[in-house]
């Protein structure tokens, strides 16, 4: 299971690093997430509410969400603390994730000290959904 999580991370990482090149409209090497994916990953790796927020996220996405407002994502021990911004490809942001070193062992079995996101953006730059994968 845990290799067929990592295969399509893998093809993303590989694409976003070496299909692209740099003239290409779809990749760009920018030092600053796209805002809203920057929104969203400063939102999940805090306790506190993030502003702005849930105006960055779409609305399938809101609706997928037991919750609203910026408070959403606001909980007393996130699962992440850092992130470091690794690039965008087309409408794909990653980012690598510090796991939080608090959190119940059982949710990273084996544990893990980072894993790697993917943050896709709808056509008007808000956040559609999210995958996090474990680095092998």
């Amino acid at each position: 299971m845990r290799h067929l999580v990592l295969t399509p991370l893998a093809c993303i990482l590989v694409t976003a690093s070496t299909c692209a090149s740099p003239s290409s409209p779809q990749a760009t090497s920018r030092s600053e997430p796209p805002h809203c994916a920057k929104t969203f990953v400063n939102a999940i790796t805090t306790s506190d509410a993030t502003p702005g927020v849930w105006d960055c996220l779409s609305p399938a996405y809101q609706n997928r969400l037991e919750g609203q407002g910026d408070r959403v994502f606001a909980v007393d021990v996130p699962l992440w603390t850092r992130y470091r911004y690794l690039g965008v490809d087309h409408n794909i942001a990653l980012f690598d994730l510090t796991v939080n070193g608090t959190v119940e062992p059982a949710v990273y079995n084996p544990p893990v000290s980072h894993v790697i996101m993917a943050v896709y953006l709808d056509s008007a730059g808000k956040v559609d959904h999210a995958k996090a994968a474990t680095p092998s």
